[in-house]
């Protein structure tokens, strides 16, 4: 059986464009597993180091943190990897202005981070609504100037 010299090169060019393709695919598949791991994997590794470098941030008794569930409380004592927290809110005078405080024992991967203390701060006296008040006007002393 003979070829003839057409089909010879016909086949000679589907092997090349076949060989071209394979490599082009290649590179394509190369590309996207890179920006998969740089899009996906990489910031999620990033989030774990942060996570394990917030728990071991060393919390102490008397901090006042957040759990995962979103329960704040104070630390009351730390037994090994359990803290046992305080939640509720008492008033300034050590009255209970709320619920009753609790206490709850959490292992040390749900306590979260640690949350700034609230302070009170006396609200000022708002003005009366019937007294008038006073509008300086600064236009005024633009002019004078």
């Amino acid at each position: 059986m003979m070829l003839s010299p057409a089909l010879l090169d016909l086949l000679a060019t589907a092997k090349k464009s076949t060989s071209t393709g394979s490599s082009a695919t290649l590179i394509v598949l190369l590309v996207i597993a890179v920006a998969g791991y740089f899009l996906f994997l990489r910031p999620q590794q990033r989030k774990a180091k942060a996570a394990r470098m917030n728990v071991g941030s060393g919390y102490e008794v008397g901090d006042e943190v957040q759990t995962i569930g979103g329960v704040v409380g104070t630390i009351l004592e730390i037994n090994g990897d359990r803290y046992t927290l305080l939640t509720g809110h008492t008033g300034k005078d050590g009255n209970l202005d709320g619920a009753q405080p609790t206490r709850i024992v959490f292992v040390r991967q749900a306590i979260a981070r640690k949350v700034e203390r609230v302070v009170d701060v006396e609200p000022e006296a708002e003005p009366d609504a019937h007294e008038p008040v006073e509008i300086e006007d600064h236009d005024e002393e633009a002019e004078e100037a």
